[in-house]
């Protein structure tokens, strides 16, 4: 018999989190607090509010087949699909028919940005851009990736050391080179170099990120990065399929569905907290964008945690 895991995902985590609550599904303890890894084995059905991690996570599904939404997108993942959530991205949706096997290795902030100065100019690029979110990996290199998971993994449970944490990262770093390598490096071993339109796209999504709760501007993000507006919004569609407004009403919304779903605040509270003029603005934006209104979505996700 499978667990299915629904509603203790219905919140905003820190890799501290993601790891009491798979230590507590396989009886392992996992001491550290910078990094974890954790295995799926079960069947995946969580309500449509979303759940956010703080950190970097690098997923792999080893057998099975599911469905899930990553920031802007919905994908299906398979054997071999390598899914990157990027550090505070949201993940909603997330579905299986079946159980699913998934191996998982997690890192903090704080480790991120140690290794980011590391890995050139490729990573800021790898975990913002909602393109390469899922990727199908050969079985040559899905089993390059599972040797470093496990690798890893070892590591995380070996008895502590003072260096312990440099070795994890180390061998972290290095898995994210051979991500990196997948994506932008040609065969011949040449690095690819980020074109100008996928600079604009990371550094605007970082600073959607950054900035989203306060400012809904289009203008005010093209300002930031010194393009036009329309220019910025033509870059964003023409690499996501969405336009720049699209994609910064995607932040909005799905951090107002984790308000009205994982906390007491009161609309008028979450309205405010969003920049939002009153309440009936933000009513109206909220259903123009969902269907629903707060307080209908407020209630269907209180029922979907029952």
């Amino acid at each position: 018999m499978t667990d299915n895991i629904s509603s203790d995902f219905k919140r905003t985590y820190d890799i501290a989190d993601i790891s009491r609550y798979f230590d507590r599904k396989s009886g392992n303890t996992n001491p550290e607090t910078y990094a974890v890894y954790y295995e799926v084995d079960s069947a995946i059905n969580s309500s449509e509010a979303p759940i956010r991690v703080l950190g970097l996570t690098i997923a792999l599904c080893i057998e099975g087949e599911g469905e899930v939404g990553i920031g802007i997108k919905k994908y299906k993942f398979c054997k071999n699909c390598l899914m990157l959530l990027n550090p505070n991205q949201y993940v909603h949706s997330l579905y299986s028919k079946s159980p699913v096997k998934i191996k998982a290795i997690g890192c903090n902030l704080e480790m991120i940005e140690s290794i980011m100065p590391k890995i050139s100019g490729f990573l800021p690029l790898i975990i913002h851009n909602p393109i390469e979110s899922i990727s199908q990996l050969s079985e040559e290199n899905s089993i390059d990736i599972q040797e470093y998971m496990r690798i890893i993994g070892d590591k995380l449970k070996a008895v502590n050391s003072p260096l312990k944490k440099t070795k994890v990262s180390n061998l972290i770093q290095a898995l994210l080179c051979e991500i990196i390598e997948k994506h932008y490096v040609s065969k011949d071993g040449v690095e690819k170099p980020k074109s100008r339109k996928e600079e604009i796209l990371s550094n605007f999504i970082i600073e959607v990120l950054q900035n989203f709760r306060v400012e809904r501007s289009v203008a005010f993000y093209a300002d930031k990065l010194c393009v036009t507006p329309k220019h910025l919004s033509a870059v964003a569609k023409d690499i996501t399929g969405h336009t720049a407004s699209e994609l910064i009403d995607h932040y909005v919304i799905m951090e107002a569905k984790i308000m009205l779903a994982e906390t007491a605040l009161t609309i008028q509270e979450i309205s405010n907290k969003l920049n939002f003029a009153n309440q009936s603005f933000f009513g109206k934006y909220f259903k123009h964008l969902t269907g629903y209104s707060p307080s209908e979505f407020r209630k269907m996700a209180s029922m979907q945690s029952q």
